[in-house]
């Protein structure tokens, strides 16, 4: 096959700790789609970086007495550690504040300028005379003029959700030093957005791997018009618009732009992925929807530089927390730090897969439900299976795989449902349906201890009839090794290392194959996962609030 295939995950926001609910929607679907593609021999690369620009940075690294460098530098050494540990295999983890990002930026708009899509417009904003610059809606706070709630930013209502416009907001005050602003004219830049409205809703309506729920969301903005968008912003944190001083980019003109530059500092081959022979494949959350179907296809249309629109965009809803929004503030939060401190990695990888079907739908994470999921799914299923077989390999052929004799008709059929599991995962795998894929898998590890279960090998006296058991078993074990990979691939790697597999290179073709040759001996082994407490979800669950 060897198809180049592109796959970016949306950019974290450098701001504040990672939570579950940025791994649901995002990262892990995108991961293991990388990972599957990986598997069936594609050239991959998976791309990602953390988003360094605008008003909030700004805010925060006041906020914290030090430079927006140092504060980015930080959430960016911090999201790369917890990201690996998640597992998540990115070719590289690139920033958007990089060089490489402030040159492509910079392109981008000379590009549409040069072509027209740019213009020059006077704005009303608001200046604060005492720290002397002009404030973004992060640096303004005020009253919300729809639920009168004091004390919340100008561009948004955090009490009842609601977004607002440039002068909305009532009372305003400096964030910093809490004087009231007056309204000064700024030049600002504005993208012709409303001039690719017919583009955008061909590529809307032809696409065929764009989610219909989604399209036609959109379709309802595109025929009531879109806006021209403003993409600059009074500020010195952010990439420079070419000529200016103390202007830079809105940060959603240079943050997808991130993902061509984090190309270009991985492989000077880059144009290969986004101008050449390619699929593109975006994995972001719902909320950037907008950005990422209408902005971003207009720009990479605008440039009129060879640059090509996403093939697929894959969107996915948010998570809850035991049935409230996630509230760092109120204490309704489990930052990545403090699940990585408590469990495997893949068993979070696990539970928010088995939830999280391809749609966006948003979904609810449970402490109780998790544990469940892991201990009668996991544990139960999957990891009794492998246990077991490789005790009564060790009890009834003293460790080694056995030679088959006459295979009968349910151990062929078995064998049979791993070739045909493997090419129902790989049709769901292509689809983004990753939920279903992950529970063929394990409908095959429950149909390899049901044939288990039914064999009896312990009470056995027919050694051809043993072994053929033990090997049918065996075979198992090595598709599983092969197969968890994109979903748990520190399980699969745990697992083929225990049985002397782990130096080979596994491929999702493989997975049926006779991997484990008869003669070969497996002594040293131990349980793939640990039961969850219920003493353990107790503490998780009397944090929150707190």
């Amino acid at each position: 096959m060897n198809k180049r295939i592109l796959v970016t995950a949306a950019l974290p926001y450098a701001n504040g700790p990672l939570h579950l609910g940025h791994i649901r929607s995002t990262y892990l679907p995108a991961d293991i789609y990388a990972r599957f593609q990986r598997l069936i021999g594609n050239d991959v690369l998976y791309i990602c970086a953390t988003d360094e620009h605008g008003t909030p940075i700004v805010a925060g690294a006041e906020k914290e007495g030090k430079t927006p460098q140092e504060f980015v530098d930080y959430y960016h050494e911090r999201d790369e550690r917890e990201f690996g540990q998640l597992g998540f295999s990115f070719d590289i983890f690139h920033r958007s504040s990089s060089e490489e990002n402030k040159k492509m930026t910079q392109h981008f708009f000379e590009k549409l300028k040069e072509n027209g899509h740019i213009y020059e417009q006077e704005v009303a904003a608001l200046y604060c005379e005492k720290c002397r610059r002009f404030l973004p809606d992060r640096f303004v706070i005020g009253t919300c003029p729809n639920c009168s709630s004091e004390g919340q930013y100008s561009d948004y209502c955090d009490s009842c959700s609601k977004s607002l416009k440039t002068g909305e907001i009532l009372h305003p005050k400096c964030i910093t030093c809490k004087t009231t602003p007056v309204t000064k004219i700024s030049k600002h830049y504005f993208f012709r957005l409303g001039s690719f409205s017919a583009k955008l809703e061909k590529w809307l309506t032809t696409n065929p791997y764009l989610q219909k729920e989604v399209a036609n969301y959109l379709l309802n903005w595109i025929r009531e018009g879109l806006a021209d968008w403003d993409i600059s912003r009074d500020l010195s944190w952010g990439v420079p618009v070419p000529g200016e001083k103390e202007k830079v980019f809105y940060v959603w003109f240079d943050a997808p732009i991130e993902y061509i530059s984090g190309t270009v500092a991985h492989t000077k081959k880059w144009e290969e992925y986004w101008k050449g022979e390619s699929e593109i494949t975006h994995f972001i959350g719902k909320d950037i929807i907008y950005h990422h179907f209408l902005f971003w296809p207009a720009m990479l249309e605008g440039t009129q530089d060879g640059f090509r629109a996403p093939d697929k965009i894959a969107v996915r809803g948010y998570l809850n927390l035991e049935g409230k929004k996630f509230s760092k503030s109120r204490g309704w939060f489990v930052s990545l730090d403090d699940y990585l401190s408590a469990f495997p990695a893949d068993y979070l990888r696990y539970y928010q897969t088995s939830t999280t079907p391809h749609s966006v739908t948003d979904a609810d994470f449970v402490w109780k439900e998790f544990a469940a999921k892991i201990n009668n799914e996991l544990v139960a299923s999957l990891g009794n299976l492998i246990h077991r077989t490789l005790v009564l390999l060790q009890k009834l052929n003293n460790s080694t795989v056995p030679s088959p004799e006459g295979l009968e008709a349910d151990d062929n059929t078995l064998l049979a449902k791993i070739t045909s599991t493997k090419e129902e995962m790989e049709k769901s795998m292509l689809s983004f349906q990753f939920k279903d894929a992950q529970e063929k898998l394990m409908a095959l590890s429950d149909d390899f201890n049901k044939y288990l279960s039914s064999k009896q090998p312990w009470k056995e006296k027919d050694k051809k009839k043993i072994n053929n058991c033990l090997y049918v078993c065996t075979r198992g074990i090595s598709a599983f090794a092969v197969l968890l990979q994109p979903f748990l691939p520190f399980t699969s790697e745990k697992l083929a290392g225990m049985v002397g597999l782990g130096e080979k290179k596994l491929l999702w073709k493989d997975a049926d194959a006779e991997l484990l040759l008869p003669g070969v001996k497996i002594e040293k082994f131990e349980p793939l996962f640990k039961k969850i407490e219920d003493e353990k979800i107790r503490e998780m669950e009397n944090k929150l609030g707190k």
